[in-house]
């Protein structure tokens, strides 16, 4: 007989007529089977099930078990659902580092990934198969902290008039400390004033910047070549103030993000983990949330790229830093 996949009711009311038959007709079990083709066993089971329980005994169950010897406990299940409404929607990743850090539980990525997907706890935007990366050679070798910051701007949100207001930000490409400021245009003078700031958030002396090459960073594509003086032309302001503070200035280039990849991540983190999770009243009500984002996303959060570690955790691991504290934007 062809056994083909059909509905669970279409398979209930097929069982239901051979039982029938046994139950009105007085057909043996033993000629039904022959009939049918199935075992006379699976037979007497069909019909126990349904002088008990009628024709719903005789629909499929799915015969996955219930429960699994390694499930997690109920209070670990608690404390996941705890970790991922309190993180920002943090990964499976981070909660199984959280686990172990703040309860002492250990518990796989997959456990932990699976369980929030059965739970419903998953973005499907996010959940997508991400495509194996190539390999790239490292060709920047950085070994102290400030040695290179990663600088870039982004939008932030829209005012009620309906303009754009800029986040300006830095990260640290070693150590993955983050900092940012909101304000209302984007110009030379608030990239330069940003910069100024950078000096009394780091803990360290910053000794280069590397930005993209929009027009409030440098003039090199649009300047440069139509100078009088090509072998002497006129600096940026920007440029300018990088000389003024010791700092040297570098480009990445043409069409190419990924090259300041560190703080293109840190966009979207805020994108995702700040601006479509919080409402403003005003700018001074988001610079006020975004700056203890900032403490959080500096002293509370662990990051994959510095192997489950917080960048201040990370600032410590260096030499003549163990002694900060924290990190107050």
């Amino acid at each position: 007989m062809n056994k083909k996949k059909i509905c669970p009711h279409c398979q209930a009311n097929m069982r239901e007529q051979w039982i029938k038959l046994h139950l009105e007709k007085k057909i043996p079990i033993t000629e039904i089977a022959e009939l049918s083709g199935y075992h006379q066993d699976t037979l007497y089971i069909w019909k126990a099930k349904y002088l008990k329980h009628g024709r719903e005994g005789l629909i499929p169950q799915s015969r996955a078990p219930h429960s699994h010897p390694n499930e997690y406990t109920n209070g670990v299940k608690s404390k996941i659902k705890l970790l991922r409404k309190q993180g920002r929607g943090i990964c499976a990743d981070i909660i199984k580092i959280r686990l172990k850090k703040r309860y002492d539980v250990k518990a796989s990525r997959s456990g932990v990934a699976g369980f929030l997907k059965k739970e419903g706890l998953v973005n499907p935007k996010l959940s997508r198969r991400i495509k194996n990366k190539k390999k790239r050679v490292k060709k920047c070798k950085i070994h102290e902290p400030g040695q290179l910051i990663q600088f870039d701007v982004k939008y932030a949100f829209k005012s009620f008039a309906d303009a754009w207001f800029y986040q300006y930000s830095s990260i640290d490409y070693l150590t993955g400390i983050a900092y940012g400021a909101i304000y209302e245009i984007q110009s030379n003078l608030e990239g330069i004033l940003f910069t100024n700031s950078l000096l009394n958030f780091y803990p360290f002396e910053i000794k280069g910047i590397q930005t993209d090459n929009h027009a409030t960073f440098t003039n090199r594509y649009v300047g440069y070549l139509k100078s009088s003086n090509p072998l002497n032309p006129r600096l940026h302001p920007f440029d300018l103030n990088c000389q003024k503070l010791g700092i040297e200035h570098y480009l990445i280039d043409k069409g190419k993000p990924a090259q300041n990849g560190k703080v293109e991540r840190f966009h979207r983190t805020c994108e995702q983990d700040f601006y479509q999770r919080e409402i403003f009243k005003d700018l001074n009500s988001a610079r006020k949330k975004f700056r203890d984002f900032l403490y959080y996303y500096n002293n509370n959060r662990e990051h994959l790229g510095l192997d489950g570690l917080t960048p201040l955790e990370k600032l410590k691991t260096i030499t003549g830093f163990e002694k900060v504290k924290s990190l107050n934007p």
